[in-house]
């Protein structure tokens, strides 16, 4: 066998947090072992961050070395900008998590001397983690690869105070992408945004999208029979991610087919604003809508295997609005439950669907459309009628993609 290779994998977001930005790194840390890398986690200790799931704790293995540092970062620095109406993005730069950097440098060079690390590996968002990776591989030059979950300067939702403000962190994203040794995207919108910046990153980028993990699908409880039509959503819901256009459906739905009231049953799950539960109420759903808040990640893939439909919404707006690819859509494939998405028709997430052949893409301005399908699948369900996906899934699993992240590892180490 082979030697064991070590790797240093800074993640702002690390159990026990919870949330769709911590499964990434938390399921590559999970197998990069199986493909000859001791991960060496550098996360932060006092995290500026309200999901908590420390279930997750328990997916991580044993030889698995956690470094966590403090961080100059506190709620009570943001009130003066939020009491003035002001962005902090005019102080902190590339973001409110900037005083974390020191203490990552620090302890990173630490272990990479300690330890003898082979590569480095840095996922944002957090973008001061890319700075993290960016000084660490000129401190010491160990190569770098960097992930990005997400756009940086492109996200179509970070606003800049000033053009000025934009101007730094292009040049920052400039200079990091321009000394990492290999770039990850999450998808192909990402990676087409950056070679249309960066075409010289041709030979050292690529997609490794999220996916599943099938230990998650284990030992998983079965519900009792409720005899009701269960749409289940699971995820945040925020101000450009909302669910008015399929409550609005829901409502007409309800009124026009009264006696399908009381046979609907429909979960949000996760964290949401204060708009949604107020609609909820407004247009008299509160009989058939049911609001639960953040659960464990087991509970949450186990309220989707008990549904009969689930939900995907994707209502931001603005031209790059196709971007958006959930990472709760691998774990939807996963379930093998219909695909109900609510959703740009030509964006990377519909493509998914329709390749999978999981379900049904509906624009989300199209009310009558919505409870349309919502009744179609309501029927099927009634007559005791199945939807199987009948997509292959496997390139998505954890497991598969983890492997071939570790294949670049092995690529860039001198």
């Amino acid at each position: 066998m082979s030697e064991v290779k070590k790797a240093l994998v800074i993640a702002y977001h690390f159990p026990p947090l919870g949330g769709g930005g911590v499964f990434r790194t938390l399921k590559f840390t999970k197998y990069l072992p199986r493909f000859g890398f001791e991960p060496y986690v550098l996360t932060v200790k006092n995290a500026m961050y309200q999901t908590k799931d420390p279930t997750l704790l328990n997916d991580i293995p044993p030889e698995v070395k956690i470094s966590r540092t403090l961080s100059i970062e506190h709620r009570l620095f943001l009130k003066p900008f939020y009491a003035l109406k002001t962005d902090p993005k005019w102080v902190f730069v590339p973001d409110i998590n900037i005083g974390w950097l020191p203490f990552a440098v620090r302890r990173g060079r630490k272990i990479i001397q300690k330890e003898s690390i082979d590569v480095i590996y840095v996922t944002a968002p957090i973008n001061t983690g890319l700075l993290v990776g960016y000084l660490l591989k000129k401190k010491t030059g160990k190569p770098l690869v960097i992930d990005f979950r997400d756009p940086w300067t492109d996200n179509p939702f970070v606003r800049y105070p000033t053009r000025l403000h934009e101007y730094i962190e292009e040049k920052m994203e400039e200079e990091i992408v321009t000394n990492a040794d290999y770039v990850i995207v999450a998808g192909d919108p990402i990676k087409k945004s950056f070679m249309q910046k960066y075409p010289f990153l041709k030979s050292r980028m690529e997609v490794i999208t999220n996916g599943y993990d099938p230990d998650d699908f284990k030992n998983l409880k079965t519900y009792e029979q409720t005899n009701k039509f269960r749409i289940t959503y699971t995820g945040s819901l925020y101000r450009v991610r909302n669910a008015n256009s399929f409550l609005l459906a829901l409502k007409k739905l309800a009124e026009e087919k009264v006696h399908l009231r009381e046979k609907l049953e429909v979960i949000f799950v996760g964290n949401f604003n204060k708009e949604t539960p107020l609609l909820v109420k407004k247009l008299g759903l509160e009989d058939v809508v049911k609001l639960a808040r953040y659960i464990s990640h087991k509970e949450c893939i186990e309220v989707m295997l008990n549904s009969d439909i689930l939900l995907l919404l994707i209502t931001e707006k603005g031209p790059q609005k196709e971007w958006t690819l959930t990472g709760k859509l691998f774990e939807y494939l996963a379930s093998r439950r219909p695909i109900l998405a609510v959703a740009p028709e030509n964006g990377e997430a519909a493509e998914i669907i329709k390749s999978m052949k999981a379900g049904v893409i509906i624009p989300p301005n199209d009310i009558e459309l919505i409870g349309k399908t919502i009744f179609s699948f309501y029927e099927m369900w009634n007559q005791g009628k199945s939807v199987e996906m009948t997509g292959d899934i496997h390139k998505y699993n954890r497991v598969f993609l983890t492997q071939r992240l570790a294949q670049i590892f092995y690529s860039v180490i001198k």
